[in-house]
């Protein structure tokens, strides 16, 4: 089964580009695994859980905080996970959610992406899938951000992880889920790990 996870703030719609080739090459089942921000990451992980708990082959294409949401999903199906392709993903977390969250001391999200505590600070400890690959975009640059990044998220965060193949695009956050360049990517992934 190929298993799309959007981003934050975003919905199943951002894989439309991407999906269609996939299905045109792969017979495989999907599913649009879809959440909400403000549910908080522990339940929508529980409820993507839930939903993948019969699957018996499972691959990941996932965008930004969708890749943290495969990561945990990919460790606990280890056995049936086959691989991934995460997009743009802050592995690090994101220090601007830390800073962030006191002036915003009840969004969910901002306490779900920090640097220093929550899931994606939890995910360190999570073993690299077997056939994993962290896309990092490389271009965009939001002046809220002082470090560089692509628009959303610092190359930093996006580079943390050194147990995951790496490649690096001249894209910025959001072209990434529309690139021909990212599809081919994709393609390669899925074929050698299916």
């Amino acid at each position: 089964m190929i298993v799309y996870i959007h981003g934050a703030s975003a919905t199943a719609e951002s894989f439309t580009h991407i999906r269609q080739y996939v299905r045109d090459e792969f017979e495989e089942p999907d599913m649009f695994l879809v959440y909400r921000n403000d549910n908080g990451f522990e339940k929508n992980l529980e409820d993507m859980k839930d939903k993948l708990k019969d699957a018996e082959r499972l691959f990941f294409i996932s965008h930004s905080l969708g890749g943290i949401y495969s990561l945990y999903l990919a460790n606990h199906f280890n056995e049936n996970t086959r691989g991934g392709v995460t997009l743009s993903t802050p592995y690090g977390g994101s220090r601007e959610a830390d800073f962030a969250r006191y002036f915003l001391p009840f969004n969910q999200l901002m306490r779900d992406i920090g640097a220093i505590r929550g899931p994606l600070v939890n995910s360190r400890k999570l073993k690299a899938p077997e056939n994993w690959t962290q896309v990092v975009t490389t271009v965009g640059q939001s002046p809220w951000i002082a470090a560089p990044n692509d628009g959303v998220i610092t190359l930093e965060s996006m580079r943390f992880r050194k147990d995951f193949e790496l490649v690096e695009i001249e894209l910025n956050h959001y072209e990434v889920v529309i690139s021909d360049k990212v599809v081919e990517l994709i393609l390669q992934k899925i074929r050698k790990a299916l």
